[in-house]
């Protein structure tokens, strides 16, 4: 497909964000014209309206290709869908301070609200293309209806707890189960946001968290901190209850390169041809988090075709859980040894991944040659 006759395509996302910018980077390579951006605000404030930007004469008839990113790093839009989220009933403050964890209940409640009202003004607009659906966007950000899903779907995961509000709760549902070890994510957190392995034995406890406490309000942060007594994590996981936890099965991960890995792959049309090993110092392996990138030809020598084809049709049939979605980033891991592997999480916008290629294409060409049978 030349530039001649290449698509029209609406971002909806941040401007000025990593995203748009890596996507606009994607088009130039291309050789296709930048996408038009309308920023999340100007559409939540009116001062934009998806039905009057679809263009219906583009990409040969079948209109404007319309992809929504990430809202995130922006402030002013995380604050107004907090807001938004504030008075579905959720419960956040007007304001955060800088790096402060705000209400993921909030959030996502202003999230799911918005993406609604845009899903209806599409409803509404002229014929376009999409590269996402609502559903599928608002399932992967909710960790239990996800885990649910792909649990009934037959995908590996780890074990769940039924849901928890206290750290009592946790820890007898835990006990009762012989656990000694667990994963506590936010329902709807994001980036490792609120997140906790926990582990135990006796009186004896240890967390390794990315969340600090200070002058009761929580904030993240880029360098995973560890509380060694029960009264601190007795405190941190009733600060994080309130916004609903969903609590796993902390299993072993194998080691690679001397480092704990596991991978992000993003699932694209069907094929999970774009991964990305992550090697952590300790149990949480995203990379924003000083977490490294390891060698993806030494890790497929090492599992050998087989083996990696095992997690290929993993993530496969991970993304088959949600019929219709394009792409999705799949969050696996495998258990020492390479004997077993589970899903940890799937990401709506997991496919943000710089300098990883597939027949030449990064993550966003691959996209959009599946969604236009291009190529």
């Amino acid at each position: 497909m030349n530039r001649a006759d290449s698509p029209d395509i609406l971002l909806v996302a941040p401007p000025e964000g990593r995203r748009a910018r890596a996507f606009q980077d994607t088009l130039q390579a291309l050789c296709w014209p930048p996408a038009r951006v309308v920023p999340y605000l100007d559409l939540m404030e009116g001062r934009a309206h998806l039905p009057a930007l679809i263009r219906p004469d583009s990409n040969g008839g079948r209109g404007t290709v319309v992809r929504f990113d990430s809202p995130g790093e922006d402030v002013a839009t995380e604050l107004a869908l907090i807001r938004r989220g504030s008075s579905a009933g959720g419960d956040a403050s007007a304001d955060l301070a800088a790096g402060e964890l705000p209400s993921t209940l909030a959030w996502y409640a202003g999230f799911a609200e918005t993406l609604r009202g845009l899903d209806a003004e599409l409803q509404q607009a002229p014929s376009h293309l999409r590269m996402q659906r609502t559903e599928h966007v608002l399932m992967m950000f909710d960790k239990p209806a996800t885990h649910a899903r792909l649990q009934a779907a037959g995908v590996p995961v780890p074990e769940a707890l039924p849901p928890v509000t206290s750290c009592e709760e946790l820890l007898s549902a835990a006990r009762g189960r012989g656990w000694s070890r667990v994963f506590v994510k936010l329902a709807y957190g994001s980036s490792a946001s609120g997140a906790v392995a926990l582990e135990w034995s006796g009186e004896r406890v240890q967390a390794t968290t990315t969340v600090r406490q200070e002058g009761g309000r929580l904030f993240n942060s880029r360098k995973l901190l560890k509380l060694t007594s029960w009264p601190e994590v007795d405190s941190l996981i009733g600060a994080l209850a309130p916004q609903r936890l969903h609590v796993e099965r902390w299993l072993p991960k194998a080691s690679f390169a001397g480092r704990a890995m596991d991978l992000r792959v993003v699932v694209i049309g069907g094929r999970a041809d774009h991964a990305l090993v992550r090697l952590g110092r300790g149990p949480i392996t995203n990379l924003h988090l000083g977490n490294e990138r390891g060698d993806m030809g030494a890790l497929r020598a090492e599992l050998r075709s087989e083996r990696w084809q095992a997690v290929q049709q993993t993530c496969i049939a991970t993304l088959a859980a949600f019929p219709g979605a394009l792409y999705g980033g799949v969050d696996v891991m495998l258990t020492p040894g390479w004997r077993r592997m589970a899903v940890l999480e799937v990401n709506a916008f997991g496919d943000y991944h710089r300098g990883v290629l597939s027949n030449g294409l990064d993550t966003y060409a691959a996209e959009l040659r599946a969604l236009l049978g291009a190529g």
